[in-house]
């Protein structure tokens, strides 16, 4: 009996221990798998390039920021990176193909963390505004001959998250997230930039002395 009773407030101290976050500055590094839509309508040198496709490919970033339970506000940057799978000239696939898509992204954003799912677990939701220096590059070889475009904006930015927290320590935690991203119409690509991530990331605490 004296087991059982002992064995039951161990885990009912470790449950309380994950389950509560910590308010303070904070800092959090991430990456994960990116997908890319078609970012591409725009005519130079007498040809009209669109239906860009990409492989899937990754991003990376880091966060600052401040948690005040439930809230959080933070400042991100992220770099997201695909290659060139396909695109078409005047509606003719093109082959021979190279180059890629990328952005850094830097934005604001802000959270609410729900109460815990189960101990040390919590969804969230969130969403930001800022600015991507977006790009792409594409290269052919045929059947129209050898062609190359290169073309890059800076513009506004937002997105919109959501995902899961693990607290399971007093200054680290784990998180799993999807991003949507957008930008307005960058001049040089034609159509508005348009991405969706798939992130893990993982968090230190600064203010480990003030964990409730």
């Amino acid at each position: 009996m004296r087991t059982v009773f002992f064995s039951a407030a161990l885990m009912a101290s470790g449950a309380a221990c994950a389950a509560v976050p910590i308010d303070g500055w904070y800092a959090s590094v991430f990456g994960g798998f990116t997908s890319v839509q078609d970012n591409i309508s725009v005519s130079s040198q007498g040809w009209h390039r669109s239906k860009a496709g990409y492989d899937n490919n990754y991003n990376v970033g880091g966060r600052l920021g401040y948690k005040c339970t439930p809230l959080r506000y933070e400042g991100e940057l992220t770099y997201l990176t695909a290659d060139l799978d396909h695109f078409y000239i005047d509606d003719i696939r093109q082959t021979g193909i190279t180059g890629d898509t990328n952005a850094i992204l830097a934005m604001a954003n802000v959270y609410y963390d729900f109460p815990d799912m189960v101990p040390g677990i919590q969804p969230f939701l969130g969403v930001g505004i800022g600015y991507a220096y977006v790009n792409v590059d594409l290269n052919s070889t045929g059947p129209l001959g050898v062609t190359r475009y290169s073309g890059s904006n800076s513009v506004f930015a937002y997105q919109g998250t959501g995902g899961f927290t693990y607290n399971f320590s007093e200054i680290y935690s784990v998180d799993i997230a999807y991003r949507y991203i957008g930008t307005q119409r960058p001049d040089e690509l034609g159509k508005v930039y348009q991405a969706h991530l798939g992130t893990v990331g993982v968090t230190y605490r600064f203010d480990g002395s003030r964990y409730k």
